[in-house]
């Protein structure tokens, strides 16, 4: 289902790897790490257990990548894909947890652009798609600024461990869209200023 020759996807800064089972080196250094924040929730932005994230219990994941520095091989959190239909041709991305080591928008920008590139690129889906909290306008618009499109909103998609649950902005981008879509996405990350030079396109 997923060819071993496209385990990873890296840009010149961040490196996305399987993460095959429980006995993978990466699941137990999740396992061991005390805390990931979870990057796409508003407020209570509480720590959650690291172990959890990766076994699945807090992040349903179809598909779960260790996010690693491209050059240290660092971990730097955990994404994924929270569903994948074959059937349909779509895939929906998993939330992006953080150990706090990067930035997060330039975290967020490159895991989104992998992520994305696995999903047309590996998956050959016809829509990927994201589901962001509603209250978090500043990640709204990075993501808007990478070529996804906002579609509309889910009434009490999140849940809270405390007050109302959260809405959820729902994301996309289209097999269409995506050749001009990773143009601008390599635009966005190429003029920032941490960049030197475009992701790499290095296979895994």
């Amino acid at each position: 289902m997923y060819p071993s020759d496209h385990a990873s996807f890296a840009t010149d800064r961040i490196l996305l790897t399987r993460i095959t089972g429980p006995e993978s080196s990466r699941a137990q250094q999740l396992h061991e790490v005390g805390v990931l924040r979870r990057l796409d929730r508003g407020p209570p932005d509480r720590p959650n257990s690291a172990h959890l994230a990766a076994a699945g219990d807090q992040v349903d994941t179809a598909a779960a990548f260790a996010i690693e520095a491209a050059g240290s091989g660092d971990l730097l959190g955990v994404s994924g894909f929270g569903a994948i239909d074959r059937h349909e041709k779509r895939a929906t991305f998993a939330p992006i947890w953080s150990i706090g080591r990067l930035d997060e928008a330039v975290l967020v920008s490159h895991v989104a652009h992998l992520m994305t590139r696995y999903a047309f690129e590996v998956l050959v889906v016809e829509r990927a798609e994201v589901h962001l909290d509603w209250r978090r306008r500043h990640m709204l618009d990075l993501y808007a600024n990478l070529g996804f499109r906002r579609e509309g909103r889910l009434r009490a998609y999140f849940a809270a461990d405390e007050g109302p649950p959260a809405d959820a902005a729902v994301l996309s981008v289209v097999r269409s869209e995506w050749p001009s879509v990773v143009r601008r996405q390599r635009g966005v990350l190429a003029g920032e200023t941490w960049r030197d030079r475009l992701p790499s396109d290095r296979p895994p």
